[in-house]
Order: C-alpha cells, then sequence, then structure tokens
C-alpha cells in the first residue's frame, strides 16, 4: 500500500485561465495534492488553517493579484509559524530586475521565473536539489528528450 504524501502544492493567480493550466501541467507531473487560489489572502486563509500540518507546502505565487498580493503573502510568510517547512517558488510576468532581487531576499523564496513555463520547465523546477531532497516528489510520467508540451 502506497503512503499518502507528505507535502502539498499550492498555486496563486488571480488570472482564471493560467491557473487552470498551471494546475492542469502539475497534475500531469506530480501525484499529490494541488490546490488553486486566485487571490493571496485565500492562500493566507488556507495556510493559517493548516498550520499544525503534517503536510511540507510548496507554492507558486504570482506577485501580482488584486487585493492581498504575492509581496502580502511574502511578508506574512516571513512570520508565519508553520510545523513544516515550505518553499515558494514566483511565478510572475514581470521579469523586471529589481523585483526579481527583492522576491530572493525573503527566506522562503527559491526561485523566480517568468509565468508562461512549458511542462518540460515545470518538472526542471521541480527536480531542484532542494525540493528533490526535501519533497522526494513521485513524478507520473517523464518527458521525452526534447518534447516541449503545452505552455503555461
Amino acid at each position: 500500500m502506497q503512503k499518502p504524501p507528505r507535502y502539498e502544492i499550492l498555486l496563486a493567480e488571480d488570472n482564471s485561465l493560467i491557473l487552470k493550466l498551471e494546475l492542469r501541467s502539475l497534475k500531469k507531473l506530480v501525484n499529490c495534492p494541488i490546490k488553486g487560489f486566485w487571490q493571496g489572502g485565500e492562500l493566507i486563509d488556507h495556510l493559517k488553517q493548516t498550520a499544525n500540518s503534517e503536510h511540507l507546502k510548496l507554492i507558486f505565487l504570482d506577485l501580482n493579484m488584486p487585493r492581498v498580493n504575492g509581496w502580502d503573502v511574502l511578508d506574512f510568510l516571513e512570520n508565519f509559524k508553520y510545523k513544516n517547512s515550505i518553499y515558494v517558488v514566483i511565478l510572475s510576468a514581470s521579469m523586471y530586475e529589481p523585483d526579481q532581487n527583492r522576491a530572493l531576499k525573503y527566506s522562503r523564496v527559491i526561485g523566480y521565473y517568468d509565468k508562461f513555463l512549458d511542462t518540460q520547465e515545470l518538472s526542471e523546477i521541480l527536480d531542484q536539489e532542494v525540493l528533490r531532497n526535501t519533497f522526494n516528489f513521485e513524478f507520473k510520467e517523464e518527458l521525452e528528450e526534447g518534447e516541449r508540451p503545452h505552455a503555461i
């Protein structure tokens, strides 16, 4: 009998089409709980509700969202006491260098990427050493070399 995953992936993205594509791509790659949120406030509420969870968290975060934006989420996470590790990957349409530098100063941020990724690039993010060693993702399928599935 297979053990349930000890981690979950969370996506915060206010564009419904991009959120659907990101969710679909991640579900093709990994076998774990994946949840999407339309704005940062919903994500923060979920984190508060699951603060005592055994799950490690990997958050894909858009910075530019209405009301509670990605910066607000990052500020919240800096002081949030969570039972397990939380890692954040920024997915943004802004490749503005000062935004990148600012985001990478947050302790939980492990990367800053263009939000328009294909599945291969997403797979490479998940295969970073810090994530591979911590999460030990169970990948669903291997992509053939040179294969470029749909873009997110």
